[in-house]
């Protein structure tokens, strides 16, 4: 009888923690996903992955987990850079995405040709 005991509450604690972990993972996509229209990027993959976690503790005193994901993104449809951002307690704590390159401009003699204004 005990031996059922322990290991319902073993199964129900590691479908706690995976069901965690999915929550998490699907806020920092749909976070991802807002950060990249926000910043006119492009969301490869449509996922993200996470990097690294952590046991922090917040300003009150109360443990928590500091979840990092990684993610592509595309300036232009044809390059790859990577983006992060940072999750603590399901809140956005840090983000990094690339800046978006201003297009080449050309010259021709002593004239120089702008790129087109981006609004």
């Amino acid at each position: 009888m005990l031996e059922s005991l322990i290991l319902l509450v073993l199964v129900s604690a590691v479908a706690l923690i995976w069901h965690d972990a999915v929550r998490s993972r699907d806020r920092a996509a749909n976070v991802a996903r807002q950060l990249c229209a926000r910043a006119d990027l492009q969301l490869l993959d449509q996922s993200v992955g996470l990097r690294r976690i952590r046991f922090v503790r917040a300003q009150n005193g109360q443990p928590g987990l500091r979840r990092e994901y990684g993610f592509d993104v595309s300036t232009d449809g044809h390059d790859r850079h990577r983006g992060t951002l940072v999750l603590r307690a399901g809140k956005l704590e840090n983000f990094s995405l690339p800046l978006r390159q201003p297009p080449p401009t050309s010259t021709v003699g002593n004239v120089t040709y702008l790129a087109p204004r981006i609004p």
